[in-house]
């Protein structure tokens, strides 16, 4: 399993964004394009550089596609990925078995809409300790586990948050129930939370920094 991550930021150059329009497809200039905050243009922008990185890097001739949920995959590829984007990156994990992946910006008083999402023995792991900088990151932790497990299985957002439960009794946190997965943690820039939910076989992991 390897993961590539970006940083949108020097995109905010116009000349430099004007430049990299003309190396990704027609279908996301068309998306970006139907954007009207800078960011989401932005975000879409890296994504499409950090695709193409990944069909040069992996020598990937397919077509890229979805499947009836929304996931995308490269056809004629047995290469799995899975992207995710916050705030100012872009992030992307490659691995020969599913994979999914998840970012979030921590952002202040974001993990007060625990109670409506997470399961009562989750929202006491945050809520046990007082320290609002750790409640906060706490949340990120759960929520980004949560969305990268059903990024995993291939259906987003389509299974509510609080309909499986993530227990934080043992090692390292672990869906219960479904032993046959795992999750790595990490943190990007101190500000941004990154889980990806793996098979238990994917144990090795590389990290790298994609720049322009």
């Amino acid at each position: 399993m390897k993961i590539y991550y970006f940083n949108i930021t020097p995109l905010r150059n116009k000349k430099l964004f004007d430049t990299k329009m003309q190396d990704i497809d027609r279908i996301r200039v068309e998306k970006i394009e139907k954007f009207s905050k800078t960011g989401d243009k932005l975000r879409c922008m890296g994504a499409g550089l950090l695709l193409n990185y990944i069909r040069h890097q992996y020598h990937i001739a397919g077509e890229l596609l979805t499947d009836k949920f929304g996931k995308p995959y490269f056809s004629g590829s047995d290469i799995h990925f899975n992207l995710s984007h916050s705030g100012g990156y872009v992030i992307i994990a490659v691995s020969e078995e599913k994979i999914g992946i998840d970012i979030q910006r921590m952002k202040q008083d974001k993990h007060r809409i625990a109670e409506k999402n997470f399961l009562p023995s989750e929202c006491r792991y945050i809520n046990e300790i007082e320290d609002e900088a750790v409640m906060q990151q706490r949340f990120c932790e759960i929520w980004t586990m949560k969305e990268a497990y059903l990024k995993n299985i291939g259906i987003g957002l389509r299974k509510p948050l609080n309909s499986f439960e993530i227990s934080f009794e043992g090692r390292t946190p672990q869906i219960i129930g479904k032993k046959e997965y795992r999750f790595i943690q990490l943190k990007i820039d101190e500000n941004y939370m990154v889980a990806i939910c793996a098979g238990v076989e994917d144990k090795e992991f590389q990290i790298q920094e994609v720049t322009l």
